[in-house]
């Protein structure tokens, strides 16, 4: 490659060698963004809301298994292992569901 006057890369080589560098960032990003809406926003809405319906009462073990599949995807995640973050996070979410079906189920039947 040759460079242009007063040694100043070419309008072209520049958008370029920008282009990739935004990918190689985009790329080593996904596992950061992925986590972040899966588990800082999914998985902690789903155990907020099966905490505000009574799940810790009325379905302990899904409740309690929520709890910590969410804290272990936190733990991992401040590791920078996001797969595996990712993994317990999903888990988190499913559980804490259940509780909550469990919770309205509970709440529904008659006393």
């Amino acid at each position: 490659m040759q460079r242009g006057l007063g040694g100043v890369w070419p309008p072209r080589t520049r958008l370029c060698a920008g282009l990739g560098l935004a990918a190689i960032l985009l790329a080593g990003g996904c596992g950061p963004a992925s986590y972040l809406a899966a588990v800082r926003r999914e998985a902690t809405r789903a155990v907020a809301e099966a905490g505000a319906q009574g799940a810790a009462e009325q379905a302990p073990f899904e409740w309690t298994s929520a709890l910590i599949y969410l804290d272990r995807a936190r733990s991992l995640a401040g590791h920078a292992r996001w797969q595996d973050a990712l993994a317990c996070g999903r888990r988190a979410t499913t559980f804490a569901r259940a509780a909550s079906q469990r919770a309205q189920q509970a709440a529904r039947a008659p006393k």
